[in-house]
């Protein structure tokens, strides 16, 4: 998932660190309900288990649970600042953005890391976070068979389609779209990423939109064999590669925001 700044700073974090995600990061957010326990805590800027378990409707030490873990791989870390004593546990994200990716993988963003075991862990992060979408897709159904709700009202949009692009366009397409989600993931929100009161961007009421972009290439048998001749060193060609085929130019997950 990926944050930034009103203004326009990308890469600030709470702790001066980079937005990319190491392995361990990675590692300890490939599971839906922690994904969505990193955005009550970005969210809110400060959490207690307490408080993300009454926003997602779950027992405290299922939350205490998952905490840990997200603090052990280095995505939480405790904020005594906001702590009313000693034992008050608060939390906080360790960074605004955990970017990861093919492009942002390997001994460049985690030195401890190989390239496989880095890609293993951002491809089960980004899996995760097509569960963390689908469940809020299942809780808008559930809204519409259990009211009778008029399109206007309902709080989902989904678009699928197939294109036929180059890998060029399709990058345009992606830092075109990136560009858009990151305007408006900055409304209503502050400089560290947490929700304005009152919400004061917004001239009607305002709703949490959990957003998932996704592309990706498919390779028809001819480029197949071309690629295969290739990475064989025989050099010849019978054709470019499907668009989007590397996920190097695309994003995945925290309010967290990723992009794999």
């Amino acid at each position: 998932m990926s944050s930034g700044t009103k203004d326009g700073d990308a890469g600030a974090t709470h702790s001066g660190k980079d937005d990319f995600a190491t392995r361990d990061q990675l590692r300890a957010m490939a599971h839906p309900l922690r994904l969505e326990i990193m955005e009550r805590v970005g969210r809110r800027g400060t959490a207690r288990a307490a408080d993300v378990a009454a926003d997602l409707g779950i027992p405290a030490n299922s939350v205490s649970y998952h905490l840990r873990i997200l603090a052990r791989g280095g995505v939480v870390e405790e904020a005594p600042e906001a702590a009313r004593d000693r034992r008050d546990r608060v939390w906080r994200l360790t960074q605004l953005s955990f970017e990861h990716g093919r492009r942002t993988g390997g001994p460049d963003n985690d030195p401890e890391a190989t390239d496989v075991e880095y890609l293993d862990a951002s491809g089960a992060t980004s899996l995760a976070a097509f569960e963390w979408i689908r469940s809020a897709w299942n809780a808008e159904i559930a809204r519409y068979r259990s009211r009778d709700i008029a399109p206007e009202d309902g709080l989902g949009s989904l678009f699928a389609t197939s294109l036929r692009l180059s890998k060029e366009q399709m990058r345009e397409l992606n830092r075109t779209i990136n560009a858009a989600l990151h305007e408006y993931q900055l409304i209503n929100r502050d400089e560290l990423g947490a929700n304005l009161p009152g919400d004061p961007e917004s001239d009607q009421e305002a709703y949490t939109f959990k957003v998932l972009w996704a592309a990706v290439g498919e390779l028809s048998p001819q480029q197949e064999r071309s690629r295969e001749r290739r990475e064989s060193g025989d050099g010849a060609t019978d054709g470019g590669e499907a668009p989007g085929s590397q996920p190097s130019d695309g994003s995945s997950t925290a309010s967290p925001s990723s992009r794999a």
